[in-house]
């Protein structure tokens, strides 16, 4: 850890981008955690189905990259403005 500890203090849109991107974070892990878990405990039952369920998480999977890719530069921004 470094010495010298930096804080973040989120403006108003930031905060709104968290509120609304945020519920797209939650189903996308959620979505993850469901295929993972239907998959090893019944594989028979989801097998003839899981090339369009992986399709579909693909897809879903863009969005979500690109806006945690957007939340993470705002961060990195606002932490070089205040160097």
């Amino acid at each position: 850890m470094a010495s010298d500890q930096q804080s973040y203090t989120l403006t108003g849109t930031d905060f709104l981008t968290l509120v609304l991107i945020g519920p797209i974070i939650f189903a996308f892990i959620v979505l993850g955690v469901i295929i993972v878990w239907k998959t090893t405990t019944n594989p028979e039952a989801v097998a003839p189905h899981l090339d369009i369920i992986l399709v579909a998480f693909a897809i879903f999977a863009n969005p979500v990259t690109m806006a945690i890719g957007a939340l993470v530069q705002r961060i990195q921004k606002a932490g070089d403005e205040k160097q």
